[in-house]
């Protein structure tokens, strides 16, 4: 009986020296699979770093005006605009996509009565007007055929544009076709008047705003074209330069682009209906106050009147963002809001702080 006892515990202890055994191959084998593992994560986290810092240095360095200028070309076109009477004015598109969509500036195909199209590789087609807007100086035309190798500049944005930061512009100052020249971001956040730039009454009592203003030398017939970033991406439509009081129409320095951020708004509307419509307040602003907007008039039956804005009011906030001046205010209307849209003001009414609620309507046209 004793020596089956005997033989029991021996058989159990073998068991148990088995069972650590086999635990401590398994554990060490697990062990093994999870340096494995790390060195492969750590292999990978090294290799998405490397990659991280190449795409931030290409980034910082940009394409070369040469790659730049080889990537868009066969996307600007010459636009002739035969305006009646023997009189034709040019200026300058790019292509939007691949169904013949071609954006170039509202005054460039403003009162025709034909438009060409002569693409890069000189075929030359008739286009019809799509769509136009005088608020934002855009329109569409549209081609039956694009060539072959046709294809659609990509549009960047231009909320993310730095002053300083290089630009190209490509496009056809004085009939030269594909020209393209270079510079940097002036300043941002221009709101230039309608009617400074020669647009009649209503349209002359609005603004563009949001405008990129740029130093890439720019002429009569660049309006339309591109305005491009390092990466070749569309961040502004060259619309206007500088002439100063000589009245001379050639560039001295100062060139204006309608912003990426508005194109990416107005020209699918454009192409979907032929209009874009632009949100209204219904105020006129003291456009030198800082600080908030002042308000100089309230516009008779206009939302501001409707929601109780009053003369010499001062919109301190816009959906509880500050605002410090008029060019503020519109810039966030221009790049967020939309007609029918309600936004939630702060007003500062002599020692008074109020909260008004006001629905937008839409610019008159």
């Amino acid at each position: 009986m004793g020596g089956k006892l005997v033989l029991v515990s021996i058989f159990i202890c073998l068991m148990l020296v088995g069972a650590s055994v086999l635990m401590y191959n398994d554990l060490r084998t697990e062990l093994i699979s999870l340096r494995n593992s790390n060195a492969n994560l750590s292999s990978q986290i090294e290799q998405l770093q490397t990659l991280i810092e190449d795409l931030q240095a290409n980034q910082t360095r940009g394409l070369t005006a040469v790659q730049i200028y080889n990537r868009t070309k066969n996307s600007v076109v010459l636009i002739v605009n035969d305006l009646g009477g023997g009189s034709f004015a040019e200026g300058t598109g790019f292509i939007y996509d691949l169904q013949g969509d071609i954006v170039t500036n509202n005054h460039v195909v403003d009162g025709t009565i034909g438009l060409n199209v002569t693409f890069f590789d000189g075929t030359t087609e008739s286009a019809q007007i799509v769509g136009s807007d005088v608020y934002s100086d855009l329109a569409v035309i549209k081609v039956a055929q694009l060539p072959e190798e046709s294809e659609p500049l990509p549009i960047g944005n231009s909320t993310q544009l730095l002053v300083g930061e290089p630009v190209y512009a490509i496009g056809n100052p004085f009939g030269l076709s594909s020209s393209m020249t270079s510079g940097i971001v002036s300043q941002l956040g221009r709101v230039l008047k309608l009617a400074d730039l020669g647009a009649p009454l209503p349209w002359g009592n609005y603004s563009i705003a949001d405008v990129v203003q740029f130093d890439a030398a720019v002429n009569p017939g660049n309006s339309g074209g591109p305005l491009l970033n390092n990466m070749g991406y569309v961040i502004g439509v060259t619309f206007a330069i500088e002439t100063g009081d000589s009245g001379l129409r050639g560039f001295i320095g100062i060139g204006y682009a309608v912003p990426s951020v508005l194109v990416l708004r107005v020209v699918p509307a454009l192409i979907s209906t032929g209009h874009y419509y632009h949100p209204w307040v219904g105020i006129e602003y003291d456009p030198s106050y800082t600080g908030g907007v002042q308000v100089v008039n309230v516009i008779q039956g206009g939302p501001a009147e409707t929601a109780g804005l009053q003369a010499n009011d001062i919109i301190k906030e816009v959906d509880g963002l500050q605002v410090n001046s008029g060019a503020e205010f519109i810039i966030y209307l221009e790049r967020y809001k939309s007609p029918s849209d309600t936004i939630q003001l702060k007003i500062s009414r002599g020692n008074t702080s109020l909260d008004i609620s006001l629905t937008l309507g839409q610019r008159p046209v």
